[in-house]
Protein backbone atom coordinates (compact mmCIF):
# COMPACT_ATOMS: atom_id res chain seq x y z
CA UNK A 1 0.00 0.00 0.00
CA UNK A 2 1.20 3.80 -0.45
CA UNK A 3 1.95 5.30 2.79
CA UNK A 4 1.73 8.90 1.47
CA UNK A 5 -1.87 10.72 1.63
CA UNK A 6 -3.31 14.66 1.27
CA UNK A 7 -3.22 16.62 4.58
CA UNK A 8 -6.78 17.70 5.48
CA UNK A 9 -8.50 20.30 7.97
CA UNK A 10 -6.63 19.27 11.59
CA UNK A 11 -8.65 18.42 14.19
CA UNK A 12 -7.77 18.52 17.43
CA UNK A 13 -8.73 17.98 20.99
CA UNK A 14 -9.39 19.46 24.30
CA UNK A 15 -5.72 19.63 25.10
CA UNK A 16 -4.55 21.12 21.32
CA UNK A 17 -3.74 17.72 20.26
CA UNK A 18 -4.55 16.58 16.76
CA UNK A 19 -7.45 13.97 16.72
CA UNK A 20 -6.43 11.89 13.67
CA UNK A 21 -4.30 8.62 13.67
CA UNK A 22 -1.34 8.40 11.41
CA UNK A 23 -0.59 5.42 10.44
CA UNK A 24 -2.11 2.26 12.11
CA UNK A 25 -1.22 0.74 15.09
CA UNK A 26 0.87 -1.99 13.53
CA UNK A 27 2.48 0.54 11.14
CA UNK A 28 2.34 4.15 12.95
CA UNK A 29 4.04 6.31 10.29
CA UNK A 30 2.61 8.38 7.84
CA UNK A 31 3.66 10.71 4.75
CA UNK A 32 1.39 13.96 3.86
CA UNK A 33 1.21 16.16 0.98
CA UNK A 34 0.19 19.17 2.33
CA UNK A 35 -2.08 21.27 -0.04
CA UNK A 36 -2.96 24.49 1.89
CA UNK A 37 -5.85 25.53 -0.64
CA UNK A 38 -8.00 23.35 1.72
CA UNK A 39 -6.74 25.17 4.51
CA UNK A 40 -8.90 28.45 5.33
CA UNK A 41 -6.30 31.52 5.44
CA UNK A 42 -3.95 29.17 4.04
CA UNK A 43 -3.30 28.08 7.97
CA UNK A 44 -2.10 24.69 9.58
CA UNK A 45 -3.46 25.65 13.07
CA UNK A 46 -1.71 25.19 16.38
CA UNK A 47 -1.91 21.99 17.09
CA UNK A 48 0.73 19.04 19.07
CA UNK A 49 0.51 15.46 18.24
CA UNK A 50 2.61 12.61 20.25
CA UNK A 51 4.18 11.76 16.89
CA UNK A 52 7.73 13.09 15.62
CA UNK A 53 7.76 15.26 12.33
CA UNK A 54 10.19 16.33 9.72
CA UNK A 55 8.36 19.00 7.55
CA UNK A 56 10.04 19.68 3.81
CA UNK A 57 9.30 22.65 2.11
CA UNK A 58 9.57 21.37 -1.83
CA UNK A 59 8.27 24.51 -3.34
CA UNK A 60 7.55 28.43 -1.97
CA UNK A 61 7.59 29.29 1.47
CA UNK A 62 6.28 28.07 4.62
CA UNK A 63 6.42 30.03 8.27
CA UNK A 64 6.33 27.31 11.08
CA UNK A 65 5.31 28.48 14.20
CA UNK A 66 7.37 26.91 17.02
CA UNK A 67 7.11 27.86 20.89
CA UNK A 68 7.84 31.76 20.74
CA UNK A 69 9.89 31.15 17.44
CA UNK A 70 9.36 31.55 14.02
CA UNK A 71 11.04 30.06 11.13
CA UNK A 72 11.10 30.75 7.58
CA UNK A 73 11.22 27.46 5.28
CA UNK A 74 12.20 27.83 2.21
CA UNK A 75 12.03 25.68 -0.99
CA UNK A 76 13.87 22.31 -0.37
CA UNK A 77 14.62 23.41 3.78
CA UNK A 78 12.73 21.66 6.32
CA UNK A 79 12.28 21.15 9.70
CA UNK A 80 12.28 18.74 13.01
CA UNK A 81 9.02 18.73 15.38
CA UNK A 82 9.60 16.69 18.65
CA UNK A 83 6.88 14.95 20.18
CA UNK A 84 4.20 16.62 21.88
CA UNK A 85 4.96 20.41 20.61
CA UNK A 86 2.48 22.91 20.10
CA UNK A 87 3.06 24.04 16.47
CA UNK A 88 1.40 25.87 13.21
CA UNK A 89 2.19 26.50 9.14
CA UNK A 90 1.32 29.35 7.53
CA UNK A 91 1.77 29.82 3.42
CA UNK A 92 4.19 32.53 2.75
CA UNK A 93 3.34 33.99 -0.53
CA UNK A 94 0.75 32.19 -3.42
CA UNK A 95 -0.93 29.39 -2.17
CA UNK A 96 -0.84 27.39 -5.53
CA UNK A 97 2.93 27.97 -5.97
CA UNK A 98 3.60 26.24 -2.19
CA UNK A 99 4.15 22.52 -1.70
CA UNK A 100 5.07 20.66 1.56
CA UNK A 101 5.68 17.07 2.26
CA UNK A 102 5.45 15.81 6.26
CA UNK A 103 6.69 12.91 7.73
CA UNK A 104 4.71 11.60 11.19
CA UNK A 105 6.40 8.97 12.81
CA UNK A 106 5.19 7.46 16.28
CA UNK A 107 9.07 7.67 18.56
CA UNK A 108 8.88 3.68 19.10
CA UNK A 109 8.24 3.30 15.43
CA UNK A 110 11.74 3.48 15.22
CA UNK A 111 13.00 1.23 17.70
CA UNK A 112 10.15 -1.32 17.30
CA UNK A 113 9.31 -0.45 21.11
CA UNK A 114 9.81 1.23 24.30
CA UNK A 115 11.52 -1.45 26.57
CA UNK A 116 14.82 -1.72 24.66
CA UNK A 117 18.05 -0.28 24.62
CA UNK A 118 17.62 1.59 21.01
CA UNK A 119 14.67 3.69 22.25
CA UNK A 120 16.22 4.46 25.84
CA UNK A 121 19.99 5.55 24.07
CA UNK A 122 18.98 6.88 21.05
CA UNK A 123 15.27 8.35 21.26
CA UNK A 124 13.92 9.01 24.70
CA UNK A 125 16.48 11.63 25.04
CA UNK A 126 15.38 13.76 22.44
CA UNK A 127 11.89 13.58 23.29
CA UNK A 128 12.66 14.15 26.89
CA UNK A 129 15.03 17.64 26.26
CA UNK A 130 13.03 20.21 26.82
CA UNK A 131 15.22 22.45 24.94
CA UNK A 132 14.84 20.33 21.80
CA UNK A 133 10.96 21.41 20.89
CA UNK A 134 12.21 21.94 17.17
CA UNK A 135 15.12 22.01 14.89
CA UNK A 136 15.30 23.99 11.23
CA UNK A 137 16.93 22.50 8.72
CA UNK A 138 18.92 24.17 6.19
CA UNK A 139 20.37 23.73 3.02
CA UNK A 140 24.41 24.82 3.88
CA UNK A 141 25.49 21.66 2.74
CA UNK A 142 26.91 18.80 5.22
CA UNK A 143 24.74 16.91 7.38
CA UNK A 144 21.66 19.15 6.77
CA UNK A 145 22.17 18.83 3.40
CA UNK A 146 22.54 14.98 3.75
CA UNK A 147 19.38 14.48 5.99
CA UNK A 148 17.12 16.69 3.15
CA UNK A 149 17.81 14.60 0.79
CA UNK A 150 17.40 11.27 2.96
CA UNK A 151 14.15 13.15 3.67
CA UNK A 152 13.05 13.27 -0.10
CA UNK A 153 13.95 9.67 -0.37
CA UNK A 154 11.32 9.30 1.69
CA UNK A 155 8.70 10.74 0.14
CA UNK A 156 9.51 9.71 -2.92
CA UNK A 157 9.64 5.71 -1.39
CA UNK A 158 6.09 6.56 0.05
CA UNK A 159 4.18 6.53 -3.07
CA UNK A 160 5.41 2.86 -4.21
CA UNK A 161 3.19 0.13 -3.36
CA UNK A 162 5.74 -2.76 -3.14
CA UNK A 163 6.55 -6.05 -1.10
CA UNK A 164 9.48 -4.47 0.50
CA UNK A 165 7.62 -0.89 1.13
CA UNK A 166 7.31 -1.06 4.73
CA UNK A 167 11.03 -2.30 5.33
CA UNK A 168 12.70 0.64 2.91
CA UNK A 169 10.61 3.25 4.56
CA UNK A 170 11.66 2.37 8.32
CA UNK A 171 15.46 1.87 7.07
CA UNK A 172 15.29 5.26 5.08
CA UNK A 173 14.01 6.98 8.39
CA UNK A 174 16.27 4.99 10.63
CA UNK A 175 18.99 6.58 8.80
CA UNK A 176 17.16 10.30 8.95
CA UNK A 177 17.05 9.94 12.30
CA UNK A 178 20.72 8.63 12.87
CA UNK A 179 22.26 11.27 10.58
CA UNK A 180 20.04 13.80 12.66
CA UNK A 181 20.88 12.20 16.60
CA UNK A 182 24.45 12.12 15.41
CA UNK A 183 24.78 15.78 14.06
CA UNK A 184 22.23 18.54 15.65
CA UNK A 185 23.28 20.97 17.60
CA UNK A 186 21.11 21.76 20.46
CA UNK A 187 20.99 25.13 21.90
CA UNK A 188 22.75 24.90 25.39
CA UNK A 189 19.47 28.05 26.92
CA UNK A 190 19.59 28.49 29.91
CA UNK A 191 17.19 26.81 32.59
CA UNK A 192 15.08 29.53 33.47
CA UNK A 193 14.81 30.23 29.95
CA UNK A 194 13.80 27.39 28.94
CA UNK A 195 11.04 26.74 32.38
CA UNK A 196 9.84 30.15 30.62
CA UNK A 197 8.73 28.62 27.38
CA UNK A 198 7.27 25.53 28.56
CA UNK A 199 4.94 27.37 30.71
CA UNK A 200 4.39 29.88 28.23
CA UNK A 201 3.22 26.83 25.82
CA UNK A 202 1.07 25.24 28.82
CA UNK A 203 -0.78 28.59 28.66
CA UNK A 204 -1.00 29.08 25.28
CA UNK A 205 -2.57 25.69 24.77
CA UNK A 206 -5.10 26.44 27.47
CA UNK A 207 -6.40 30.20 25.94
CA UNK A 208 -6.76 28.25 22.24
CA UNK A 209 -8.31 25.66 23.60
CA UNK A 210 -10.70 28.14 25.53
CA UNK A 211 -10.99 30.32 23.14
CA UNK A 212 -11.82 27.47 20.67
CA UNK A 213 -14.64 26.06 22.98
CA UNK A 214 -16.34 29.14 23.98
CA UNK A 215 -15.90 31.24 20.48
CA UNK A 216 -19.85 31.35 20.36
CA UNK A 217 -19.87 33.66 23.06
CA UNK A 218 -19.05 37.17 24.68
CA UNK A 219 -16.29 36.23 25.84
CA UNK A 220 -13.63 38.86 26.74
CA UNK A 221 -9.95 39.20 27.45
CA UNK A 222 -10.14 38.97 31.14
CA UNK A 223 -12.22 36.06 30.41
CA UNK A 224 -9.76 34.43 28.87
CA UNK A 225 -6.77 35.30 31.41
CA UNK A 226 -9.11 34.03 34.24
CA UNK A 227 -9.33 30.50 32.91
CA UNK A 228 -5.60 30.34 33.21
CA UNK A 229 -5.00 32.36 36.30
CA UNK A 230 -3.12 34.78 35.01
CA UNK A 231 -3.68 38.45 34.73
CA UNK A 232 -4.91 40.50 31.60
CA UNK A 233 -1.32 41.84 31.09
CA UNK A 234 0.29 38.53 31.25
CA UNK A 235 -2.09 36.98 29.36
CA UNK A 236 -1.64 38.79 26.22
CA UNK A 237 2.06 38.84 26.85
CA UNK A 238 2.53 34.94 26.77
CA UNK A 239 -0.08 34.37 23.44
CA UNK A 240 1.44 36.87 21.51
CA UNK A 241 5.02 35.05 22.61
CA UNK A 242 3.74 31.79 21.27
CA UNK A 243 1.31 32.54 18.73
CA UNK A 244 2.10 35.78 17.56
CA UNK A 245 -1.17 37.32 17.86
CA UNK A 246 -3.10 38.76 20.73
CA UNK A 247 -5.83 36.66 22.29
CA UNK A 248 -8.64 39.11 20.75
CA UNK A 249 -6.97 38.63 17.11
CA UNK A 250 -6.92 35.20 17.48
CA UNK A 251 -10.41 34.75 18.57
CA UNK A 252 -12.05 37.32 15.64
CA UNK A 253 -10.39 34.95 12.59
CA UNK A 254 -11.56 32.01 14.46
CA UNK A 255 -14.78 33.41 14.58
CA UNK A 256 -14.20 34.02 10.92
CA UNK A 257 -13.22 30.72 10.04
CA UNK A 258 -16.22 29.15 11.83
CA UNK A 259 -18.59 31.46 10.03
CA UNK A 260 -17.41 30.54 6.81
CA UNK A 261 -17.46 26.66 7.29
CA UNK A 262 -21.08 27.42 8.55
CA UNK A 263 -21.79 29.76 4.91
CA UNK A 264 -20.10 26.66 3.13
CA UNK A 265 -22.26 24.01 4.82
CA UNK A 266 -25.88 25.34 6.25
CA UNK A 267 -28.87 27.54 5.01
CA UNK A 268 -28.89 29.37 8.33
CA UNK A 269 -28.98 33.01 8.12
CA UNK A 270 -26.32 35.31 8.01
CA UNK A 271 -27.50 36.92 10.91
CA UNK A 272 -28.19 33.94 12.84
CA UNK A 273 -24.95 32.80 11.61
CA UNK A 274 -23.00 35.83 12.96
CA UNK A 275 -24.25 36.11 16.50
CA UNK A 276 -23.76 31.76 16.52
CA UNK A 277 -19.90 32.57 16.20
CA UNK A 278 -20.17 35.04 18.75
CA UNK A 279 -20.32 38.63 16.91
CA UNK A 280 -23.18 40.82 18.33
CA UNK A 281 -22.94 43.26 15.50
CA UNK A 282 -23.93 42.67 12.41
CA UNK A 283 -21.86 45.90 10.68
CA UNK A 284 -18.81 44.55 12.53
CA UNK A 285 -19.14 40.86 11.48
CA UNK A 286 -19.41 42.03 7.61
CA UNK A 287 -16.41 44.24 8.25
CA UNK A 288 -14.27 41.55 9.72
CA UNK A 289 -15.15 39.05 7.01
CA UNK A 290 -14.79 41.55 4.38
CA UNK A 291 -11.24 41.59 5.21
CA UNK A 292 -10.59 37.89 5.64
CA UNK A 293 -12.46 36.62 2.55
CA UNK A 294 -12.35 39.92 0.48
CA UNK A 295 -15.97 39.32 0.04
CA UNK A 296 -19.25 39.90 2.11
CA UNK A 297 -20.83 36.60 3.65
CA UNK A 298 -24.02 37.14 1.59
CA UNK A 299 -21.66 36.85 -1.57
CA UNK A 300 -19.14 34.18 -0.05
CA UNK A 301 -21.90 32.13 0.01
CA UNK A 302 -23.59 32.65 -3.53
CA UNK A 303 -20.21 32.23 -4.90
CA UNK A 304 -19.39 28.93 -2.91
CA UNK A 305 -22.23 27.73 -4.39
CA UNK A 306 -22.15 28.66 -7.38
CA UNK A 307 -18.70 27.35 -7.45
CA UNK A 308 -19.46 23.87 -5.55
CA UNK A 309 -15.76 24.06 -3.94
CA UNK A 310 -15.58 25.59 -0.87
CA UNK A 311 -11.42 26.17 -0.16
CA UNK A 312 -10.45 26.09 -3.75
CA UNK A 313 -13.24 29.24 -4.02
CA UNK A 314 -11.38 31.10 -0.94
CA UNK A 315 -8.48 30.28 -2.45
CA UNK A 316 -9.19 32.05 -5.74
CA UNK A 317 -11.04 35.00 -3.43
CA UNK A 318 -7.43 35.73 -1.27
CA UNK A 319 -5.64 35.75 -4.07
CA UNK A 320 -7.35 38.30 -5.88
CA UNK A 321 -6.86 39.98 -2.92
CA UNK A 322 -3.81 39.97 -2.60
CA UNK A 323 -3.44 40.95 -5.61
CA UNK A 324 -4.99 43.96 -5.46
CA UNK A 325 -3.06 44.90 -2.38
CA UNK A 326 0.04 44.64 -3.98
CA UNK A 327 -0.96 46.24 -7.38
Amino acid sequence: MSYLRSQGQILVDQKMCEIQEHGTREFPFQVYYNDFSHFRDHLEDWHCHAEMEFTVALKGSLECGLNEKRYRIGAGEGIFINSGVLHMYRVLGKCEDSESISIVFLPQFLSGGTENLIFRKFIEPVMEDARMRGEPLRRTGGWQEELLVCLRRIYCLSREDGWLTEMTLRNQLSQAWEIFIRNCAREQDAEEKTSREIVYEERARKILQFIQEHYSEDITVEDVAAQVHISRTECFRCFQKITGQSPKSYLNSYRIRQAMRQLETTDDSITAICFSCGFNNMSYFVKRFRESAGVSPGKYRELVREAGEAEGLYLNMQQKKGDQEHA
